[in-house]
């Protein structure tokens, strides 16, 4: 593994079109290997599938989920600083720190368990809950359970916020960084909640490029999707990385408001 900057002693601040300039590198990073980003992301899928046919599958994949994104953001600085993609870094996360990540996915896991509780506990309170035993074709809400039901998915879409926040940035700092699973989940939300705008423009470009993906046959998602994985490990060096001597200064153009 190769030398790692050290982390700020607080998370970096930066302007909303910091977003795009973290998508942009994102999609630099797949130019250095598009096909083998590509292999990778329908290896990552087709695993991910399989273990859906376990009985546990979809417990095994949230724990995993942050020892396969250790690997991505590994591959993205391999990328960054050499220039080259090296397919044998997808399973960086297995190899190092795999304990701690997985501790990670677990809570992650045991985070949205909660909310989901939450909802269904109200949908319960409300006496909603017996709609989703009902045929979907012959479904029908009146006005009153139309509101409870969207104000349940209000809800939890609220909560899921802090959560992807205590997320994003976790993987890249337990296994770079030797950080246990709840402080890189603190360190993640403070560096989301520091940078909300910049965020939020990168999170509404991708919603964007994601749609595109998926019009084009779902064939665009084969370019989307690593490019978007790259990005969070641009944003992680941006927000979190104490800039080495001599490194070069990226000029911001536009949206720096």
């Amino acid at each position: 593994m190769s030398t790692q900057s050290a982390l700020r002693t607080e998370p970096q601040r930066h302007p909303i079109g910091r977003g795009w300039l973290w998508i942009r590198s994102g999609f630099d990073i797949f130019n250095k290997g598009m096909g083998l980003s590509v292999a990778m992301l329908l290896l990552w899928l087709g695993v991910g599938l399989l273990i859906e046919q376990l009985p546990a599958g979809g417990f095994i994949s949230q724990l995993l989920y942050m020892v396969w994104m250790a690997g991505w953001m590994v591959v993205a600085k391999g990328g960054d600083e050499q220039g080259r993609l090296t397919f044998s870094d997808l399973f960086a996360g297995f190899r190092h720190r795999l304990t701690p990540l997985i501790m990670g996915g677990l809570f992650a896991l045991g985070l949205f368990t909660l909310i989901a509780m939450l909802c269904f506990g109200l949908l319960s309170l409300w006496g909603l809950s017996d709609l989703f035993s009902q045929d979907p074709e012959q479904l029908s809400l009146t006005v009153e359970q139309a509101r409870g039901v969207l104000l349940c998915v209000l809800l939890g879409m609220l909560l899921l916020v802090p959560v992807l926040m205590a997320v994003t940035f976790a993987p890249a700092l337990i296994y770079f960084h030797d950080v246990g699973a709840w402080q890189a989940a603190k360190l993640s939300f403070i560096g989301c909640q520091r940078n909300m705008w910049p965020f939020l423009w990168w999170g509404l470009l991708g919603c964007v490029m994601l749609l595109l993906g998926t019009l084009l046959m779902l064939i665009g998602l084969l370019v989307v999707l690593p490019a978007l994985n790259y990005s969070i490990y641009m944003a992680y060096k941006d927000i979190f990385l104490i800039e080495q001597e001599g490194e070069e200064q990226v000029v911001l153009t536009g949206f720096e408001a």
